[in-house]
């Protein structure tokens, strides 16, 4: 009885070992996974799939167009109108701004001219310059102060009494002088100087307002006249 559990004992182990050692490993449930299956396709790819797919179903393929450009409004215009003149830079800039608000499309340009700078009441013809120092001398003692002999004259002397923006005073400075005994002349008084215009492109149907447009507390008057070189 011994000997026939010794002898089963050495079967079992022996059954043992050649499991362990010569018997193949069972890959029957092994899964060999390739890290290349999941591979990149092509954004062409799709589309070149996509395009067979709608060709076999009876589908025009899309035509490919570009992307539309962007549109800019344009201002038709048959004529142009130059409104002026501006005597400061700040002037014209705030007129130029005024008009694009308004949906014109205006440009500036300087020039020179002459500008108003007021009523100009004077004496004239005085002979000598002698003379002309006596009568200077007696309208200061008559509250005409502002009177001067204007420096450049040649046969003739000229004494300036003033430069008034209104009409009416110089009227009341020549009505005192004459009487003094003296005949004073008005007459409108320039100077060159460089102006500023504003050329508006506009249609035949289009107005400015000048006096929106116009400087405050200025004296010269704007006006409005066609381009140098603008249409019509």
């Amino acid at each position: 009885m011994r000997n026939l559990v010794l002898v089963l004992v050495l079967v079992n182990l022996g059954f043992a070992a050649w499991s362990a050692w010569y018997a193949a490993p069972d890959t029957a449930g092994t899964t060999i996974r390739d890290s290349r299956a999941a591979g990149i396709v092509l954004v062409s790819e799709l589309e070149a799939a996509a395009l067979k797919s709608s060709e076999a179903l009876g589908f025009a393929a899309p035509a490919l167009r570009p992307p539309p450009l962007p549109v800019t409004a344009s201002v038709a215009s048959d004529r142009c109108i130059s409104v002026g003149p501006f005597q400061e830079l700040a002037q014209a800039s705030a007129a130029q701004a005024s008009l694009r608000n308004a949906g014109f499309m205006p440009t500036q340009r300087v020039e020179d001219g002459d500008i108003w700078v007021g009523y100009w009441v004077y004496l004239t013809d005085i002979p000598t310059r002698a003379l002309a120092d006596e009568i200077l001398e007696r309208l200061r003692e008559n509250d005409v102060s502002d009177s001067y002999i204007v420096p450049g004259s040649e046969e003739t002397e000229t004494i300036s009494l003033g430069v008034f923006s209104e009409i009416s005073r110089a009227g009341d400075l020549r009505e005192q002088v004459r009487a003094l005994g003296y005949e004073p002349t008005v007459e409108d008084r320039g100077r060159r100087a460089a102006l500023y215009w504003i050329d508006v492109p506009a249609s035949a149907g289009a107005t400015l307002d000048l006096d929106a447009l116009q400087p405050p507390g200025r004296i010269n008057r704007l006006e409005q006249r066609a381009c140098v070189n603008g249409i019509g």
